[in-house]
């Protein structure tokens, strides 16, 4: 059973005392009566204003399961319901919305090459379900839609190096795409460019002492349209980047480079697609503002005064950071990269989850990753997230932090989700347990000041005993939507169990 409150009225006093302090908003709760023990759910933000909510119910023995799908509108009233006939092991692992149509790839725990792509009218809530074979990979690591085109970045299964794959559901034809060629070869960015007519696809290429990029396009029948190098300007070696939607004169790359240790970046970069790396702009960490604001004054003095030393005595810098790209995002003006500086947690002669060899190398570009039983790091701890804002030349206009703590995630996935506002403002935000940090940045205006809030439910008396499985993905124009599930308990009466959505407006 599905509930909806709206909860303007009965918290206007604290919806007056947050539009005052220009804190967010909980305008409206969802709760669906879902059993926590054998339901799994994913929300997935639309490009209408819309959510689409998956959940996978099994029964008691695990040996039945039925695979929902349901479309909400802004204000979390049921628009449409559809269900799908998917082999009860399957499990989902990405999607991708082309309109009016959305995406949704499922893998099988008990055979690794088979994978399952539901195709939902977003319009109607009509669905297609086609199952598909594909012999060369045992895992899925990115997956693209162009005109009704699949392109899937895999792990090869002879290998473990990743592949790119086309696929055509007209007639069920896989062709592996020339993308990676080396060990020390990754993808750093898959983006499709529907206006263009186009896949691009950013690799990393590395001997272990330099490092490349290079971007292929495809159009949607996976013909390759061009082929481009960037190469590295003196010692810089190009580490990852992401690439900026249009056409060939006004692409971008936007990245980090390394010098000596290709693990850790040293700074940032931007070029034309129309160049090459020397004619770009380099950044290196010291000359942005903000970024070292997570330590404290004294320490960060200290740290700006002795690598300011090592570069004029000609040695390499000591700061060692390592970065999580989130998609770029693109404003009116330019440009916003976000990331997650992180480092690994050891501990010695432990076993432990990590990130499969594609994933490690590539800096854990891409969510859904499968982890695998290997020895590795325990964690990746986060330090701080950055954002850095461009012009639509590539040049840096802003930089900007949120200092993290204790944010550790077990395999290399983001931990935080990050929005542009139309007013400009950029917004991060994490889960944890019954609240929300969020930190909201207007350009280079640095705050360290710790900000929270707490999941509002239907009533102010109420009580949440535990939340498990909490989430947040950003919605539209400032919006998020966090859902999970809660125990709630009121005042007087029984307590229940149920899967939240709220809305949260900043």
């Amino acid at each position: 059973m599905a509930k909806v409150r709206y909860l303007f009225c009965l918290y206007l006093f604290l919806a007056s005392a947050s539009l005052f302090a220009q804190e967010p908003s909980q305008p409206v709760r969802l709760e669906l009566d879902f059993d926590y023990e054998r339901t799994y759910a994913e929300v997935i933000a639309l490009p209408d204003s819309s959510l689409l909510l998956y959940n996978k119910t099994v029964n008691s023995w695990g040996s039945e399961a039925s695979f929902h799908f349901t479309k909400y509108n802004y204000k979390l009233d049921k628009i449409w319901s559809n269900s799908a006939e998917i082999p009860v092991r399957s499990h989902y692992l990405h999607y991708f919305t082309e309109a009016p149509y959305t995406y949704l790839i499922f893998g099988e725990e008990t055979n690794a090459q088979k994978y399952h792509i539901v195709r939902i009218n977003l319009l109607s809530g009509d669905l297609q379900y086609k199952e598909y074979g594909i012999e060369a990979i045992d895992a899925v690591f990115d997956f693209k839609v162009l005109y009704g085109r699949y392109f899937i970045i895999g792990r090869n299964r002879s290998s473990s190096q990743p592949l790119l794959l086309h696929l055509n559901p007209a007639d069920g034809q896989i062709k592996l795409l020339p993308a990676v060629y080396g060990d020390e070869s990754s993808f750093s960015d898959l983006m499709a460019d529907p206006v263009n007519k186009r896949i691009d696809v950013v690799m990393t290429e590395s001997n272990g002492r330099v490092s490349r990029l290079q971007v292929k396009s495809f159009d949607a029948n996976g013909e390759l349209l061009s082929n481009h190098f960037i190469l590295q300007q003196d010692n810089k070696s190009l580490l990852n980047a992401e690439i900026t939607p249009g056409d060939t004169t006004s692409r971008m790359l936007i990245g980090s480079f390394g010098t000596r240790d290709l693990r850790y970046t040293q700074g940032f970069f931007t070029t034309s697609m129309a160049t090459n790396a020397s004619d770009g702009q380099f950044y290196n960490i010291l000359q942005l503002k903000n970024f070292l604001k997570y330590m404290k004054p004294r320490r960060e003095a200290r740290t700006r005064r002795r690598e300011a030393s090592r570069l004029k005595a000609g040695k390499n810098p000591k700061l060692r950071y390592r970065l999580l790209f989130h998609d770029l995002i693109t404003t009116p003006t330019g440009y916003i990269l976000p990331a997650e500086v992180y480092y690994p947690q050891y501990r010695s002669n432990m076993s432990s989850w990590s990130v499969n060899p594609y994933m490690a190398h590539n800096q854990g570009l891409y969510r859904n990753n499968t982890p695998t039983l290997s020895r590795g790091p325990d964690g990746y701890k986060r330090t701080h997230a950055v954002a850095l804002g461009f012009d639509k030349n590539g040049v840096l206009l802003w930089d900007n932090a949120f200092p993290l703590i204790n944010v550790v995630s077990y395999s290399l996935v983001y931990t935080l989700e990050v929005a542009y506002a139309p007013d400009g403002r950029v917004i991060m935000a994490y889960p944890e347990d019954e609240k929300i940090f969020y930190h909201v940045m207007k350009e280079d205006k640095f705050s360290d000041e710790k900000t929270e809030l707490t999941l509002l439910t239907y009533e102010d008396d109420e009580k949440i005993v535990s939340s498990e499985e909490v989430g947040i993905i950003k919605w539209y124009d400032g919006n998020f939507a966090a859902f999970g599930f809660q125990h709630v308990k009121p005042k007087s009466g029984m307590s229940r169990k149920v899967f939240y959505i709220n809305k949260i407006s900043f």
